[in-house]
């Protein structure tokens, strides 16, 4: 008799032990599931970086005190937060606590003792105030409503799409490359998507394209009315990843005639298992947040996986990405290279960090796109 009343609470206290267990796992895979929606799916203005003083401004130069941000190479935006926005490029001279590097006003004044920040968008506000390109702010309908976009217009009848990345209505990530785009004679519609905040509201998550490729399909239509024949689709960031689920999903796929990723994340959920990993976040309790992410916010994590979708890709992809990518490791965008069946062209962008490909190194990526841009429409 002992031993059964014994037996029955060894049992009651492992089911106990099961039920703490089964609700501690819930409670931390629904506590990781807000940390996925709140590092990965809900838009947020973009931070603003740490601030300079600048020593000295004028012919040409600007003196901006010596720190690893100051003196890294490439070409990068300047603004002192107060209608003065201009570039820096090369390093001219160093000193010990300072350094001097070529440097142009965009737009505004600049003056020694502003605070300046770095940016690497390389360019503000618009395509007019940015470099004095034309441009019309036109109206998308799209399904849930309309959808602001910049149009720049071209000679071809050939358009590029171009879609920012994550961060609420960040248009100006497709400045710097406008140039380029104008010199080539392509019509550049850059658009807002879903959840931007001069667009419809979607509940207010990014989906990574899962629904957001809606919105590519709006400015198609749109772009037809206006005499496009076909396009070439350009992401940025997140962008690029709502350009390959388009590419997946939209019947009107065949219309594009390339597309362009800018540092595309190939698989989003191994990006939720590196952040579970670096905050010590068990692996079991990380597979239960992604679990429970994709009752609360719909996602599909198999079909975000690009690396398992590789041999769905058929137009013909120009691929660029930073190997100091702090979000999508670079290994992975190689594998995916190696394993994508259709035709892929690969830049590779040494010491360059998340969508700061052309800041590295403008020549080399104004060339890439023209190319591939040009190559596009000729085949």
């Amino acid at each position: 008799m002992e031993e059964s009343k014994l037996a029955l609470w060894v049992g009651r206290i492992a089911a106990a032990v099961v039920i703490g267990v089964a609700i501690g796992l819930f409670i931390g895979a629904f506590r990781g599931s807000g940390v996925i929606a709140d590092d990965l799916l809900t838009p947020h203005p973009r931070p603003t970086g740490e601030a300079f003083e600048v020593e000295l401004v004028g012919s040409g130069r600007i003196v901006l005190p010596r720190t690893d941000l100051t003196e890294r190479p490439g070409v990068w935006g300047v603004t002192n937060g107060d209608g003065a926005y201009g570039q820096m490029a090369a390093v001219i001279s160093q000193e010990a606590e300072t350094v001097e590097r070529s440097f142009r006003t965009l737009t505004g004044r600049f003056i020694a003792g502003d605070m300046v920040t770095l940016d690497a968008y390389a360019a503000a506000e618009d395509p007019m105030e940015a470099f004095a390109i034309d441009f019309d702010n036109v109206r998308i309908p799209g399904n849930l409503g309309v959808n602001p976009a910049w149009f720049v217009d071209g000679s071809s009848d050939t358009w590029v799409i171009l879609v920012h990345g994550e961060g609420l209505d960040e248009r100006a990530q497709a400045l710097r490359v406008l140039p380029a785009l104008v010199d080539g004679g392509f019509p550049a519609l850059v658009i807002t998507y879903r959840n931007d905040s001069a667009a419809p509201d979607d509940g207010g998550y990014y989906r990574w394209g899962l629904s957001e490729w809606h919105d590519i399909d709006a400015a198609m239509t749109y772009a037809h009315s206006h005499g496009a024949s076909d396009f070439v689709l350009y992401g940025f960031g997140m962008g690029a990843n709502i350009a390959a689920m388009h590419l997946h999903e939209s019947e009107r796929a065949a219309e594009v005639r390339g597309a362009i990723f800018d540092s595309a994340v190939v698989d989003l959920g191994a990006v939720v298992d590196r952040i579970a990993d670096e905050r010590g976040i068990p692996g079991v309790v990380a597979t239960a947040a992604k679990a429970v992410a994709r009752l609360r916010f719909g996602l599909e994590w198999s079909e975000l996986n690009q690396l398992i979708r590789a041999d769905q890709f058929d137009t013909p992809i120009l691929l660029m990405h930073g190997t100091e990518d702090d979000v999508a490791p670079i290994a992975e965008t190689d594998n995916f290279v190696t394993s994508v069946t259709g035709p892929i062209t690969y830049e590779r962008f040494e010491g360059a960090g998340r969508t700061e490909l052309w800041n590295s190194d403008p020549e080399r990526y104004n060339a890439a796109v023209l190319t591939f841009l040009i190559e596009a429409i000729t085949n």
